[in-house]
C-alpha cells in the first residue's frame, strides 16, 4: 500500500471533501478519486461516504482512520530521526502540557530547547491525560507533560515522575468563598473541575470522600487555561489546582489560596510517551531539558 493514498484518504477526512482535498493537495478531482478508489480496492471495503455535502467515514472507515494517522506521523517522525541522526537539527517537535502543572518551568526549558535547536519547530498543545492519550496513541505528540487520573497500561507508556506538587483550593482574590477554612462549607460552592474527562475531577472526588463527604458537582470543567482563569476572575467559582499556580507573579495579584485547614493532596507530575514510538533527537533534548528543569525546582 502507498503512502500517498493513505495520506489522500487523510486529506479528504481533514478538508471535508474530494473537491476540497484536491484543491489542497494541487491535484485534479478525478485524480483524488481515483485514488481513493484504489486504496478501497485494496482493502476490500468502502471507507468513504460520497454525497453532495462530502465525505463521512463508514465503520471501516473509522478504524482505518486511527491507525492510518499513526501511520503518516510516524513516518514524518521517521524521516526526521534521519536527517537529526545526520546531525540537521530541523523538524517539529510536538509536545501537550497540562498548562496550571507546567507554569513555573515550562518557559525556561522552552528556552533552553531552543538555544541547543533553534532550527527546529515546537508545537505546543494544551491538554490533560484524556486528550494526551489520543494523540500519543495517534502519533501526533512525541511527548506528553501531565497529571494522571488513572494508571496507564506500562505496555504502551513509558511514564516517568518529575515532580510532586501541592495542591490548593483557589479562588479569586475577592471571591466570596475566600476565607473559608474547611471543605464543609465549600460543598454548595460553584466547583470548576479541570479537565479529567470525566466530568468531576478524581482528584476532587477523593478529597472529599476522605473526609465522608460527596463531592461537589462541577458547574462546568475546564480543558483550557484561558476559559479556567476566564471563569474564576468573573465568577465566584472554587476550583483544586498545583499551589504553585495561584503563587506566580502573573497570578498572584488576583488569585488566592483558601485556607483549608484540612489537610490537601499531593499530585505528580508525569512525562509520558509511547514505548513503541522513541525520541528522536530534538525530542530528546527537549524531554531532557524538561527533566532538568524540573528536578531543579524539586530541590
Amino acid at each position: 500500500m502507498k503512502l500517498d493514498l493513505i495520506e489522500t484518504f487523510l486529506a479528504t477526512l481533514t478538508h471535508g471533501s474530494i473537491r476540497a482535498a484536491a484543491r489542497q493537495m494541487n491535484l485534479s478531482q478525478p485524480g483524488v478519486s481515483r485514488k481513493l478508489r484504489q486504496l478501497e480496492e485494496e482493502l476490500g471495503v468502502a471507507l468513504l461516504q460520497r454525497s453532495a455535502q462530502g465525505v463521512a467515514l463508514t465503520d471501516y472507515g473509522e478504524a482505518f482512520a486511527r491507525r492510518a494517522r499513526t501511520i503518516v506521523n510516524e513516518t514524518q517522525r521517521a524521516v526526521d530521526e534521519v536527517a537529526q541522526m545526520r546531525g540537521e537539527r530541523e523538524g517539529v517537535v510536538r509536545i501537550m502540557l497540562a498548562p496550571a502543572s507546567s507554569v513555573d518551568w515550562v518557559a525556561r526549558a522552552v528556552r533552553l530547547f531552543q538555544r541547543d535547536c533553534p532550527g527546529v519547530r515546537l508545537d505546543i498543545f494544551e491538554g490533560m491525560q484524556e486528550q494526551a492519550v489520543e494523540r500519543l496513541r495517534g502519533g501526533s505528540l512525541d511527548f506528553a507533560v501531565s497529571p494522571l487520573w488513572q494508571a496507564l497500561p506500562e505496555s504502551e507508556f513509558q511514564v516517568d515522575v518529575l515532580q510532586s506538587m501541592e495542591m490548593a483550593v483557589i479562588t479569586r482574590r475577592e471571591g466570596r468563598f475566600r476565607n473559608c477554612r474547611h471543605l464543609t462549607e465549600l460543598i454548595s460552592a460553584p466547583w470548576l473541575h479541570v479537565g479529567a474527562g470525566s466530568h468531576v475531577s478524581p482528584l476532587v472526588i477523593d478529597l472529599f470522600r476522605h473526609f465522608g463527604l460527596s463531592a461537589p458537582p462541577p458547574q462546568m470543567e475546564s480543558y483550557s487555561l484561558t476559559s479556567t482563569l476566564a471563569f474564576l476572575l468573573d465568577s465566584d467559582a472554587v476550583t483544586l489546582l498545583p499551589a504553585k499556580f495561584s503563587r506566580q507573579p502573573l497570578y498572584a495579584p488576583v488569585l488566592t489560596e483558601l485556607p483549608i485547614s484540612d489537610p490537601l493532596p499531593t499530585q505528580s507530575l508525569y512525562l509520558v510517551q509511547r514505548r513503541e514510538s522513541p525520541l528522536t533527537p530534538t525530542s530528546a533534548i527537549l524531554a531532557g531539558h524538561v527533566r532538568r528543569v524540573a528536578a531543579q525546582l524539586e530541590r
